[in-house]
């Protein structure tokens, strides 16, 4: 058993996973969170008898055979009973125009549906059918991450792409492009618009290809007691390791002699040291606030100065008197009437339905959650200048969803019960991110282009975890894994797993 300390600066997914790493790989440890319970962006909370899941909207590899299971075994998440299968991609629903695009799973299914859709496609819809099915059965949810950049030789690389030879062609070329440039030259511009948003306009082919393959394995799920459920199981596993986690403490500093991090100090002035620090939180706190600017090197600033960082969300929840039983889980509406926030119009809502579980409202009740990408600065600058009147946008927002709600749903304002309203400074205020980006970095072609390495240049013994350097739930899990391989690594020993 080592003698040696690690210290985790974050309880959410990346930092429990490293947590639970570091203790099988016999390091003490200790992690110290801001918020007073885990799950950082991964976060539900009650609001009278519902539960508000504001997380995780779904779980790849979450059947047996996957790498990513064996990830869920060690973590100590992998009982069956934690998911519940993806029966349908989701919806689109134009509210102006009374129609309707549902996407299913089967790949020969929804080819055969969008070419009788928009025969004039036919010739892209075909494309994107093949390259899906060329996907289809392959471990898509790992692939380059088990290892982390510094631990990853030209050999290492060389042998990843040896084992995807076959579909290397489509992740470069017209695939790397993103979805919008792809589907530029539609004839149905609503076709076209539903193919944007299977995941954003701005995220390359070759991912949303990956998504729809993966979904098609049956390997896609919704967590059937939301996001908290499946934080508190890895927190059990990580305290049943004898991991140490102290929550409500914001760590203020990140303490470096020669070089070399050693500990961190607390905002009540408490400094506790270690070995190693790893930062699994927001990357930019972390460089310009706990490290005061230092460290930075040049192709972080640089990826600071030219890339998109994630958009952040308006998200209303509401608890309602009524049930969705034959909805879609994802449903992507079409507004008849903009909403207008600050100098932006939004012409879509995504509308989630929590209707696979009944964890999340009592019985004959459901929760509906409409969000929508929206600008930091508006509401950072009204927050900070005149909260009544953040507080009126809130409300305005809300009752302007629910006339839109109305439309699809007749009778459903008067049965609200609760509305529970999350804006990108909320998202800030409990996890720190930066400008409330949920993901850190968007997810573009650019910046899938862009490597984030898990280790500052000139630093020594301090490792970054978190959706900054690793997006998406795989990701983020990974890369507190990975940051401790770095640490064995660091020590000469061989890095060690264990499960359940």
């Amino acid at each position: 058993m080592s003698s040696k300390k690690v210290i985790i600066i974050g309880a959410g997914l990346a930092g429990l996973s490293a947590g639970c790493y570091s203790r099988m790989n016999g390091y003490a440890t200790r992690i110290y969170e801001h918020h007073s319970k885990p799950g950082g962006v991964a976060a539900c909370w009650r609001r009278g008898e519902y539960l508000i899941d504001g997380g995780i909207h779904f779980m790849m590899g979450s059947q047996n055979g996957t790498d990513l299971y064996n990830i869920y075994r060690q973590l100590g998440v992998a009982d069956p009973a934690n998911f519940i299968p993806m029966k349908s991609y989701g919806s689109f629903i134009d509210i102006e125009g009374s129609r309707q695009l549902d996407i299913p799973l089967n790949i020969s299914e929804l080819a055969l549906d969008l070419k009788m859709l928009s025969p004039a496609d036919a010739p892209l819809i075909d494309d994107l059918a093949t390259v899906v099915t060329a996907f289809s059965g392959k471990d898509l949810a790992t692939y380059g991450q088990m290892n982390p950049p510094e631990l990853t030789s030209g050999l290492d690389k060389l042998t990843d792409m040896w084992k995807m030879r076959k579909l290397f062609k489509y992740m470069s070329g017209k695939y790397a492009k993103s979805m919008q440039d792809y589907t530029a030259g539609m004839q149905n511009r609503w076709l076209a618009e539903c193919l944007n948003n299977l995941f954003t306009p701005q995220c390359p082919v070759w991912f949303v290809i990956m998504l729809l393959a993966i979904a098609a394995d049956g390997q896609m799920s919704y967590l059937a007691k939301g996001c908290k459920d499946f934080v508190r199981q890895i927190e059990k596993r990580y305290k049943d390791l004898n991991g140490e986690v102290t929550y409500s403490s914001t760590v203020e500093k990140i303490l470096v002699r020669d070089d070399c991090a050693f500990g961190v100090k607390l905002a009540d002035g408490t400094e506790d040291y270690a070995d190693y620090v790893i930062s699994a939180g927001d990357i930019h706190n972390t460089v310009f606030h706990l490290l005061d600017g230092k460290y930075i090197g040049k192709k972080l600033q640089n990826k600071f100065d030219t890339c998109e960082l994630s958009r952040p969300y308006f998200v209303a929840s509401f608890g309602v008197k009524r049930t969705f039983e034959n909805e879609s889980v994802f449903n992507t509406l079409i507004l008849k009437q903009p909403l207008q926030v600050g100098n932006r119009e939004i012409r879509q809502i995504f509308v989630r339905i929590f209707n696979y579980s009944n964890h999340f409202a009592p019985k004959d009740k459901s929760v509906i959650q409409a969000e929508f990408e929206t600008e930091w600065d508006y509401w950072d600058n009204l927050r900070q200048t005149d909260p009544n009147k953040y507080a009126a946008e809130k409300e305005r927002l809300v009752s302007e969803i629910l006339v839109n709600l109305e439309i699809l749903y007749p009778g459903i304002s008067p049965l609200v019960e609760i509305a529970d309203v999350a804006t990108p400074c909320t998202l800030n205020r409990y996890t720190l991110n930066h400008q409330g980006a949920p993901e850190g970095w968007g997810l573009t072609s650019q910046n899938f282009k862009e490597e984030t390495r898990r280790s500052l240049e000139g630093l020594s013994n301090l490792y970054l975890a978190g959706h900054w350097v690793s997006g998406g739930v795989p990701g983020v899990i990974l890369s507190g894994r990975q940051a401790i391989q770095l640490v064995c690594a660091k020590e000469k020993k061989p890095f060690f797993t264990r499960t359940t």
